[in-house]
């Protein structure tokens, strides 16, 4: 058996790796206030995790997005973490160790304007040559 640097892997919110992203959403207006959301919440009526709507606010507001992970901090390098969302690439401003719970791993990235009212699509990761599970998030 080989072990490799990395071996990325995104969590969802249901835990099982194919579902909503576990993770958030920061809204930074433009006259900086900021409001953070989850990317999904347990429905009890159905008895399922339920995407949470991305805002991305006006014209001059931007979003993040954190997503969470593992096997991804012992990266070669942040130009050669390649994430997708929507089948639009996108780059990662981090991705390394959460920095407080010991192998938990953390991503964030800008989300593009290019993808409002996109509704429910794809995020995709490859780190190293090496592909992760695809998640989901619902950009409103």
């Amino acid at each position: 058996m080989l072990v490799g640097q990395v071996a990325p892997a995104l969590f969802s919110a249901d835990a099982t790796g194919a579902g909503f992203a576990a993770g958030s959403a920061l809204l930074v207006r433009a006259d900086n206030s900021r409001t953070e959301t989850n990317l999904a919440r347990y429905d009890s009526a159905s008895g399922k995790f339920v995407a949470l709507p991305i805002d991305v606010g006006g014209a001059n507001d931007q979003v993040y997005l954190t997503l969470y992970g593992t096997g991804i901090k012992n990266r070669s390098g942040l130009a050669n973490v390649k994430i997708k969302i929507g089948g639009v690439d996108v780059a990662a401003d981090y991705a390394g160790a959460q920095g407080f719970f010991v192998g938990l791993d953390q991503i964030n990235v800008k989300v593009p304007r290019s993808l409002l009212g996109r509704g429910e699509v794809d995020v995709s990761l490859t780190v190293d040559g090496k592909v992760a599970n695809t998640i989901k998030v619902n950009v409103k």
